[in-house]
């Protein structure tokens, strides 16, 4: 017993602590396969699957015989009477009993019923597919959130990075304050700009924190707030260029085609006569015999044929109607792909001008180095005031922070390529 409850707990323990470090950092990945899990609208792309596959059994329920039971009593205030040469004719009864079973079994529908089983089927298809669009929609804000996230934590390292430089620096010059070497104004400029900072540091991990909360809530997902979230690496953008689009919207377009095809082909069984066979055996009184007063059996069968002179004469107009709602279909297929094509080039753009932001960021921050290796020897020597020194610090850690940022919106500009072109969403 006590080995079951050792084993027990170290199951607990081990199960803890790898549920703790799944979560000391996630991936854009992990973030879009919580949302086909677990986000509340997925769960309808579930339901309506068993919605269509109820209702294509329902529709299929029309090949099955149907049985029908009913009864009746009644009393009638008075009956015929028959009489032969003046002799009295048979007596009738004024309550009358009935109960029957009716059996209709169709024979031939001209297909109706396969059709409005297609229905149901496209009809769900189409459903799923805009629960499917509804998903990506909520991609693109886990999009918006992670890597504003990322950029957040971008700005946190050079920050952090300024800092040690401040507070490596604050040490030197100190030291020759108190040599008398340096006034104490210079001292007291680096502390303050290292006040400065460390109140930047704390909006910054505010903001950082608030961010994991918006993406905790859209994911389901509970998330620490030192949970690092990991770039992304998406492939060559030449080879996502190459790529073939798979949005979602493509599959709503092609299920709503469908939907009018088994509407078209419905239309065209509306036209065709259908025949069925019927039986039915009841026992009550009167029967078909009206004379036989006694309770008795009795039964019919045969066949029955129906067509509808309205339907044919409608089909043609239904069917001009709906090739109409398929040009429309079309239409709207074409407006989306111009729509896609016009945000795709929109979108290669931005990430051409985010390249060339990066080597002129590099490029700058090369000089910048320079620059603050000579600001850093020319105030150890006393040639420049602290301010003159903190400020051309600030320089470099905005091009260092400009370079950072301009790393991750190029990131981000591929990503977004990747989802409006639907990579992502397989």
């Amino acid at each position: 017993m006590n080995k079951i409850l050792i084993g027990l707990f170290y199951g607990f323990v081990f199960t803890a602590y790898s549920t703790a470090q799944s979560l000391e950092e996630i991936t854009l990945t992990y973030c879009y396969e919580r949302i086909e899990t677990d986000y509340p609208a997925s769960r309808k792309i579930e339901l309506q699957e068993k919605i269509a596959s109820l209702n294509s059994k329902i529709r299929q329920s029309g090949l099955y015989p149907e049985v029908l039971i009913s009864g009746s009593a009644s009393y009638q205030s008075e009956v015929t009477n028959i009489a032969f040469g003046g002799a009295p004719g048979p007596s009738l009864s004024k309550d009358h009993y009935n109960i029957s079973v009716d059996v209709n079994q169709a024979i031939f529908d001209g297909g109706r019923t396969n059709n409005l089983r297609e229905i149901e089927r496209v009809s769900g298809k189409v459903q799923q597919a805009g629960v499917r669009v509804e998903l990506w929609n909520i991609r693109n804000q886990v999009n918006q959130v992670y890597f504003g996230i990322l950029l957040i934590q971008k700005q946190k390292e050079t920050l952090e990075l300024l800092l040690k430089d401040l507070n490596e620096q604050q040490n030197l010059v100190a030291s020759k304050v108190k040599n008398g070497i340096l006034l104490p104004s210079n001292e007291l400029i680096l502390k303050a700009e290292i006040l400065k900072i460390r109140q930047q540091l704390v909006e910054v991990i505010s903001t950082r924190n608030a961010g994991h909360k918006v993406l905790s809530e859209i994911i389901g997902k509970e998330l620490s707030t030192e949970t690092k979230l990991l770039i992304p690496v998406l492939n060559d953008f030449a080879e996502l260029k190459e790529a073939e689009s798979a949005r979602p919207e493509w599959e709503v377009f092609a299920q709503k085609k469908n939907s009018l095809d088994a509407q078209i082909d419905l239309n065209g069984s509306e036209k065709l006569p259908t025949i069925s066979a019927f039986a039915k055996t009841s026992y009550g009184r009167p029967g078909f015999d009206v004379f036989d007063d006694d309770l008795h059996f009795y039964w019919v069968a045969g066949l029955k044929a129906q067509w509808s002179f309205r339907n044919w004469r409608n089909s043609e107009k239904k069917a001009q109607v709906f090739q109409i709602q398929k040009e429309q279909t079309n239409a709207d297929k074409d407006t989306f792909e111009q729509q896609l094509n016009a945000s795709l080039n929109e979108a290669e753009q931005r990430i051409y001008s985010v390249q060339e932001q990066i080597e002129l960021d590099e490029e700058l921050v090369q000089l910048r180095k320079e620059i603050m290796d000579e600001k850093s020897s020319q105030l150890n020597q006393g040639v420049i005031t602290s301010t003159e020194y903190v400020n051309e610090l600030n320089e470099l850690s905005r091009a260092r922070l400009n370079l950072e940022i301009h790393k991750i919106q190029l990131i981000q500009a591929k990503n977004e390529y990747s989802t409006k072109k639907g990579i992502s969403w397989k």
